[in-house]
Formats: C-alpha cells, sequence, structure tokens
C-alpha cells in the first residue's frame, strides 16, 4: 500500500511540507486545484518539484473547465521537465474547485470530451481540439527545446465517484482517483465500473490498475475514543470536508450509513441559518474546506462522523483494516490532515501504520 498527502497550495507550505512528507516515507505528495480557496496549484507543484527528490508530485485534482485542456497539459508537462518522471496529472470535475463559485461539477459530456483530449496530448503531443465550433489540429512545437516535457509519459489518473466517471477512468486513464473507499464492497463497485469503461474502449486493465482512495486515517493510543480531543483535531477537516461535500448535492442523506444522518440533518438545519443569503450560501459553507473546522462546526466532528468518514480504530484494526483493501485491489491512500499539526499527523500515520502494512 502506497501513502499520499494533501499539499495545502501555500507557497511556503509548499517549499516545506512535501519535503517533510517524502522524509517521512510518503509515496505521493497532492497538490489541490481549489483556486478560490487556496493558491495556486501550478506555483505552488513548481515549488514542490525543486525542494524535493524522490516523491511523486500529482495535482490533486486539476479541475476540468478551468483551463482549456491544452493549458493544462502544457502545465504538467512543465513540471515534468523540473522534476522528470514524478508527476501524474490528476483530473477530475471540480466538486469543491466550482461548487465554491456556486456552479455544479462539469457535465458529463464537456468532461468526457476533455478527458480525451488530454489523454491524447499526454500520450502524443497532438491532437484534434473541438472548440468554438471548429475542429482544429494542435499540437506542442519546440519539444526539442524543452520548454515542457511529455516524456515518460506523464500518467493520468481520472479523478471519479460517480459510475459514468469511473467509467472513463476506465476507458482513457492509467489509474482512478477516488474518495470515501474504506472497505472491500466500495471498492468492488469501483473496479465494476472501471471495467465497464475499458471494455468501452476494448481495453485490458493491467492487474494492478491504480486506485487511489481520498480519505483520512487516524491509529487511537491505548485507552482512547473516537470523541478524544486529539483524534478530532485529526479527523476534522476531512469529517467537515464530506459535511461540506454532502450539503452542497454531492449526495443525499440516505446514501449514509444511519449512526451519521442525525449529524448530517443537524448540520444542515445549521447551513439553513447561515448569514449569507440562500443564493450565496456556497460562499460561506466552504469556509475552512479541509483545513481547519470553523469554531461553531466542531460539534458536528462525532465519533458517529469520524467512524463514518475515516479509518479509526486502535492499530491492529486499522492495520487489518488497510491490509485488506490492498488485498481487494487498493493501490494508495491519500490523506487529509489538518492543516494546522500537519507535520505531527503525517509523522504518527507513517509512525504507526507504514511498516506495518
Amino acid at each position: 500500500m502506497e501513502f499520499g498527502t494533501l499539499i495545502f497550495t501555500k507557497p511556503q507550505r509548499a517549499i516545506t511540507d512535501p519535503k517533510l512528507a517524502e522524509e517521512f516515507g510518503y509515496s505521493h505528495a497532492w497538490i489541490p486545484d481549489s483556486h478560490m480557496i487556496w493558491g495556486d496549484v501550478w506555483a505552488c507543484m513548481a515549488l514542490a518539484a525543486v525542494n524535493t527528490s524522490k516523491i511523486k508530485l500529482a495535482t490533486g485534482v486539476a479541475i476540468a473547465t478551468n483551463r482549456i485542456p491544452p493549458v493544462t497539459v502544457e502545465a504538467i508537462g512543465t513540471i515534468n521537465e523540473i522534476a522528470p518522471g514524478r508527476v501524474i496529472l490528476g483530473f477530475g470535475t471540480g466538486h469543491t474547485g466550482r461548487r465554491v463559485m456556486g456552479l455544479p461539477p462539469v457535465k458529463h459530456a464537456v468532461f468526457r470530451e476533455e478527458v480525451r483530449l488530454i489523454h491524447e496530448l499526454l500520450q502524443n503531443g497532438e491532437a484534434i481540439y473541438h472548440t468554438e465550433g471548429m475542429s482544429r489540429k494542435i499540437r506542442y512545437i519546440h519539444r526539442d527545446r524543452r520548454f515542457i516535457s511529455l516524456d515518460g509519459p506523464i500518467p493520468f489518473y481520472v479523478a471519479a465517484n460517480g459510475p459514468k466517471t469511473i467509467a472513463l477512468a476506465g476507458e482513457f486513464g492509467d489509474g482512478c482517483v477516488t474518495t470515501g473507499v474504506t472497505n472491500p464492497e466500495r471498492l468492488e463497485a469501483v473496479k465494476k465500473h472501471l471495467q465497464a469503461g475499458a471494455a468501452q474502449a476494448k481495453r485490458k486493465l493491467p492487474e494492478k490498475f491504480p486506485i487511489i482512495t481520498l480519505t483520512h486515517v487516524c491509529v487511537l493510543q491505548p485507552g482512547e475514543d473516537l470523541d478524544s480531543p486529539r483524534v478530532k483535531t485529526m479527523c476534522g477537516p476531512w469529517v467537515m470536508a464530506n459535511l461540506h461535500a454532502f450539503a452542497a448535492g454531492y449526495a443525499r442523506a440516505e446514501s449514509l450509513p444511519a449512526p451519521v444522518r442525525p449529524v448530517f440533518q443537524a448540520y444542515m438545519d445549521y447551513v439553513s441559518k447561515m448569514k449569507t443569503p440562500r443564493d450565496e450560501r456556497y460562499l460561506e459553507l466552504h469556509s475552512g474546506h479541509c483545513c481547519y473546522v470553523e469554531p461553531a462546526e466542531w460539534k458536528f466532528v462525532t465519533p458517529e462522523s469520524i467512524e463514518c468518514c475515516t479509518i479509526v480504530g486502535p492499530r491492529e484494526k486499522v492495520v487489518e483494516q488497510i491490509r485488506g483493501l490492498e488485498k481487494a485491489g487498493l493501490s494508495q491512500i491519500f490523506l487529509n490532515p489538518p492543516m494546522d499539526g500537519f507535520g505531527d499527523c503525517i509523522g504518527e500515520i507513517a509512525r504507526e501504520v507504514f511498516d506495518r502494512v
């Protein structure tokens, strides 16, 4: 099992945090693309590239329609010239990156076309680009001058949760990034949709096709329970990121385990009373997203919500659960540590888990 971590796109943190993760033995640094929340993904990825030597650097994830696909490929190609063989392009529909502007995720047909175009550009350096009612052949020129490097080739991971989008990862991708895989049953559903997409492309996926899940891990100390301040601090940002997503329309409460539904309903009641007008509520909803917990929201970080959203328990239970996921075909766990206490969090997980799975 590989382990990656979210890297907060603040320039100073992009210099130090990927290096720290590399020293702890993390295989991947995932750098997000939420432009209304954090700093620029490509500037921070460049800083990470020149301050590390081994860790893989991945967009976690670049968002469709934020930039036209030729610009996205040019950007990852530029980073690949700085850190050859260490970059991955993760690419998704932008649940948070668009919801934070009050926009829905990109429509499937638009996303599929961007995925197709990026796939071809990464593979060949040229493709047919359908835009503005025209179809034009495009090609990166001056590649011999090494302005960018598409050598490798650069792995292309499609981020997906729904069946049709997961299928695109099987059709075009070199890997799949998803969320919330904490049991083999959920993983089997992801694999089924990947195979459906591969069949559409008459493609045979490799036996170890990379499947990465964004979640969080917390090992309980002897005698510690899920309601301890340390556990809530470790898991709070990821718990609230999940609640933000559900409140923004990602899914309905019925899809949640029964024990956590009252927490979700209480959070929805809280959201309904936010100060911002209903049609601007997205501006307030994502405060602290993935970074920290707003003081008024700590009451939603409960044993039920922690257990629902994370891989948590005594070390033996956590290790056993991760081993089971690896056996079922999960390649990597992509962690969301708190921004404050980042080093303590990723260091603890490395010490408690890495050598045991």
